[in-house]
């Protein structure tokens, strides 16, 4: 009876650690006040080796990362979300395409221009896939929130 208690204890110990969640893209957010009525807003994704995540514009192939700004009256977008990191473009025989991706560090900058001088924030959700080469994980929806003073 003690070697099957003991049997299933490994299992269930076995089985919790393969369970775990990988989670090879850690993201922060950060602003940078360029005027009283202007910031960037800097979203930074550290990647694991030998992760990669997709660019923006990437077309007829995986899921591109997304940024959806939720609405703030105080706050216009302006412009398109710039990407600033070594972007890699190769041929995917997956997606029979050339595919724009990064690995290890690329920032997202959004520039904002506020309506009247005011703290505010901005919210939103961060849409990505991210692969390596021989697999990729389910495309993840991360929330964000940064603070405009």
């Amino acid at each position: 009876m003690k070697k099957i208690i003991v049997y299933i204890l490994t299992l269930l110990v076995v089985g919790t650690a393969t369970a775990q969640k990988l989670t090879p893209v850690q993201w922060s957010y950060e602003t940078v006040k360029k005027s009283d009525k202007q910031y960037d807003i800097v979203i930074t994704a550290t990647i694991e080796s030998p992760w990669h995540i997709y660019s923006q514009f990437v077309k007829g192939g995986p899921i591109p990362t997304t940024f959806q700004f939720k609405p703030n009256p105080l706050v216009q977008l302006s412009g398109k979300t710039k990407e600033v990191g070594k972007l890699e473009k190769k041929f995917d025989k997956n997606f029979n395409a050339v595919i724009a991706t990064f690995a290890n560090k690329v920032q997202f900058i959004q520039t904002v221009n506020l309506k009247v001088a005011s703290k505010t924030k901005i919210a939103g959700v961060i849409e990505f896939t991210v692969c390596n080469d021989e697999k990729c994980l389910p495309p993840s929806k991360i929330p964000f929130e940064v603070i405009l003073q």
